[in-house]
Parts: structure tokens; C-alpha cells; sequence
């Protein structure tokens, strides 16, 4: 990132540089046009007054011609001289120009003699004068049968177009030096400001999950900051809770294989008699059923995770099939001393996955029958509006806590926050649930209050 900060700044101020010469080419350009136009409208002035000095004798130079410009030369003399001090030239010049002669109207000739015959009006041209540069032009105005020529000269150009360029050049490459140094100094803090954060990154890839970036100031690298901070306390987090689950499933699965275990040493032993054959069956039976519902549901949870299952939507009566998931729990609630009812408004027929519908409603009858004491009761209530399904399966348990609700479909969160009066089951049931619910782009929500007991609300629209 400092790196293409640092090329773009390189590359913007040579771009500036080359937009600044082309720039400063142009307004010397437009400068020199000012500077003529100006020189060609002063020489067009001064004809102007020449020619109102000389309107009487250069229309008709007859007899007495030459006296009567030698009495009027004087005042084209003092016009020349005046248009040369205000327009701050250096030569100002003019010839009388008649059919047979030229007669010269300013005190002196150092320009006029050597200007090109063929100089057109309006043209200037770039002449030596006794070893100075002059910019001259000259303008012609027709006297009747006679012509004035005017001619100006001077060494500076009317407009300062070099010292204007030089600014002009001057101020470009200060910001060209500006835009560098900024951008050398961006890169600089952009790379000190990302310096922390490529160092937490690096601690967290190494495996310090512990590892924060510096938040400093409140602009968008502090916000990606923050963003990584809290991407990194989420990580940590997910990371105790994996090895939380980890060593709750460990836990588990040891409870079961270390009663099987010791039975099969006490069978080879031959320390089991017939008398104790059938309930030793019965403790083995079990514990193989946690131990393979604990392992399936492991694997179920590993599947839905990594989303590697598919929805196979069929139509489907809800409300039938709820009640004939709700009666296979019967008989083992009538165990537990727990009433088991089921509410439903009649049959509506949608189009939905009946399998995960039941994994759905199942881990939450099995959820709320471990929680719920004995002579309670666990109400299973279904309702189908226009394709949309909503499931409420409530218990009269002990409850749970505001603060836990927002954890409650954690992996093992439940178990191990709330001992449950019945210890079967992977205590997995409820991540299961929200996984297959999100699956079905559906929500599930708990609402509780302590001592009172929890409904789980499951709705999706098929």
C-alpha cells in the first residue's frame, strides 16, 4: 500500500510537472500574442496622431511642399517622442513616403533604415540595432497620394512574460516538490500506521490469539483497526469455545467408553454372573447409545457447519407431521413423570424438508424434557399461515437467565451453564437446531423467564 501511495505521488507530480510545462509554453504563448497586439495598437496610435500632424501637407505635396513640412515636422517630432515615453519604447520612428521621395519625421533614423522593405503591418520581427535586440514592427497609413510608415522598437517586451514564466515554472515545481514530499511523508505514516497492525496480524498467525492492533486517532485505518481487534477477540473467543467443546466432548465420550471398558475387563475377568448378565446388557446398551448419539450428533453439527447437506423440500401436511414427531416421545416423557401436549390449528400442506423439520422439533423436545422436572409439562404448538411455519416448543423448567439468551444455541453453552435433570444427550441439540433453521433461512429465538420457565420459537417460511 506505501508503495503504490509513494508510485501515484511520483506519478501525479510528473504528470503535474509535464501539465505545468505545457502550461507555462502556452501562456508565454498567449503573453507574446498580448505583447504584439499591444505593440501593434501603439503603432497604430502614433500613426494616428502623425497622420492628424501631416493631414494637410501629405495629401497634396505640390509647390511649397518641403517648407510646409519642415513647419509641421517639429510637431510630428514631439508626438513621436511622446508615444515613445508613454508606451516606454525604445525607437519610435516615421517616414513620409510620397510618389517621389521619402522624407524622414523623426529626429533620428536608427531603426527605420534597416527594417525590411517587405515587413508586412502587424508582423513583428526580432532585429539588431547597434548590437541591442529590438522587437519592431511597423504600421503604414495611406495620406492621400503619400504614406506614413511608423516603426517601434523596444528591447523589453511590453507584457513581463519571462518574469511571469519564471513565477509560473517556480510555483509548478514548488508543487511538484510539495506533492512529493506529501506523499513520501503519507506513505511514511500510512506504512508506521500499518506497522502494528502487520504485527498483531503476524502474533495471531503465529498463534497469539491475545494479539491487538494500536487503535490510534479516528480515521479509516483506526476504524480497520478496531474491525481487526474485534475480528481478533471473536477468533479468541471461538477458539476457547472450540477448545471448551473439545474437552467437553473428550469428557463425554470417556464417561461412556470407561463403563464399557470396565465391564469388558470384568466379563474377561469372569467377575459377572449370570444373575448380573441382564443388567450389565442393559448399562452396556446405554452407554453405547449416548456414546453413538453423542458421535452422530458431533458429526451432524460438523456437516451443518460446513454447510455439506442439502435441503430436499417435499409438500408437506406441518401439523400432522409434528404430532406424529411429538407421539414418539410420549411413552419416554410418561417415563420421566412429564406431560406432553401438542396444539395445532388443523392440517396445512407446504412445501418444506419434513426430515430437517423433525431434527428441528426433536433436539427441542429432547432439550426441554431434560430440563423439565417431574409432574411438569412440555407444550409443542405448531401454526401454518400462507407457507409461513412457526414451531413453539415450551417447557416449565427452571429458566433462564436475560443475560444467557443470546448464548444459549452455543455449543455445550446450556450444559454447562444450567445442569440439566437428566444428563442424556450430547447437550449439542440446541447449536444443531440454529444450524438447521438457518439452513432453512428461518429464525429461532428463545424467551424465558427464571423459575418459569422457556419457549424456543422457530419460524420459516417455506
Amino acid at each position: 500500500m506505501t508503495r503504490r501511495i509513494a508510485i501515484g505521488t511520483i506519478v501525479i507530480a510528473i504528470a503535474m510537472l509535464i501539465v505545468g510545462l505545457i502550461g507555462v509554453g502556452y501562456v508565454n504563448r498567449l503573453l507574446q500574442t498580448q505583447a504584439q497586439d499591444e505593440l501593434f495598437r501603439q503603432a497604430e496610435a502614433t500613426g494616428r496622431l502623425v497622420e492628424g500632424a501631416l493631414a494637410d501637407v501629405g495629401r497634396n505635396p505640390g509647390a511649397g511642399f518641403e517648407g510646409q513640412l519642415r513647419e509641421v515636422r517639429s510637431e510630428a517630432a514631439r508626438v513621436l517622442e511622446r508615444a515613445r515615453i508613454v508606451g516606454g519604447h525604445d525607437v519610435v520612428e516615421a517616414m513620409l513616403v510620397t510618389p517621389t521621395r521619402s522624407y524622414p519625421l523623426s529626429l533620428g533614423q536608427d531603426l527605420m533604415p534597416i527594417l525590411p522593405p517587405d515587413l508586412e503591418e502587424r508582423q513583428a520581427l526580432s532585429i539588431d540595432v547597434d548590437g541591442t535586440e529590438l522587437l519592431a514592427t511597423v504600421q503604414r497609413f495611406p495620406l492621400g497620394a503619400s504614406e506614413i510608415v511608423i516603426a517601434i522598437g523596444r528591447t523589453a517586451p511590453l507584457l513581463p512574460i519571462r518574469g511571469m514564466s519564471r513565477a509560473l515554472m517556480l510555483a509548478v515545481v514548488v508543487g511538484v516538490v510539495m506533492i512529493v514530499i506529501f506523499g513520501i511523508g503519507l506513505a511514511r505514516w500510512v506504512r508506521e500506521r500499518l506497522a502494528g497492525l502487520e504485527a498483531a496480524s503476524n502474533r495471531i498467525a503465529e498463534g497469539d490469539l491475545s494479539a491487538r492492533a494500536p487503535v490510534e486517532g479516528d480515521d479509516a485505518i483506526a476504524t480497520v483497526s478496531v474491525a481487526f481487534n474485534d475480528m481478533a477477540a471473536n477468533l479468541q473467543a471461538t477458539h476457547q469455545r472450540e477448545r471448551e467443546f473439545l474437552m467437553s466432548v473428550g469428557h463425554d465420550l470417556r464417561t461412556p467408553l470407561t463403563t464399557i471398558r470396565g465391564y469388558a475387563e470384568a466379563l474377561d475377568e469372569g467377575m459377572i454372573g449370570s444373575d448380573d448378565a441382564e443388567r450389565v446388557a442393559a448399562v452396556l446398551h446405554t452407554q453405547t447409545d449416548r456414546l453413538t448419539r453423542l458421535v452422530e450428533d458431533v458429526m451432524l453439527l460438523a456437516r451443518l457447519e460446513a454447510r455439506e447437506f442439502t435441503l430436499r423440500p417435499e409438500p408437506t401436511d406441518v401439523p400432522a407431521h409434528l404430532r406424529g414427531v411429538v407421539d414418539t416421545f410420549r411413552v419416554r416423557a410418561g417415563e420421566l413423570g412429564v406431560t406432553l401436549e401438542f396444539i395445532s390449528a388443523g392440517s396445512a400442506i407446504v412445501n418444506i424438508d419434513p426430515d430437517r423439520l423433525d431434527q428441528v422439533c426433536s433436539n427441542l423436545i429432547e432439550n426441554a424434557l431434560r430440563y423439565t422436572p417431574e409432574h411438569g409439562t412440555v407444550t409443542v404448538e405448531t401454526d401454518v399461515d400462507h407457507g409461513h411455519v412457526r414451531l413453539i416448543v415450551r417447557d416449565t423448567g427452571p429458566g433462564i437467565e436475560p443475560s444467557d439468551t443470546d448464548r444459549v444455541f452455543d455449543r455445550l453453552y446450556v450444559q454447562q451453564r444450567y445442569h440439566p435433570i437428566r444428563p442424556e444427550g450430547s447437550g449439542l441439540g440446541l447449536t444443531i437446531v440454529r444450524e438447521l433453521v438457518d439452513a432453512m433461512h428461518g429464525t429461532v429465538r428463545v424467551e424465558s423467564t427464571p423459575g418459569e420457565g422457556s419457549q424456543f420459537i422457530v419460524e420459516v417460511t417455506a
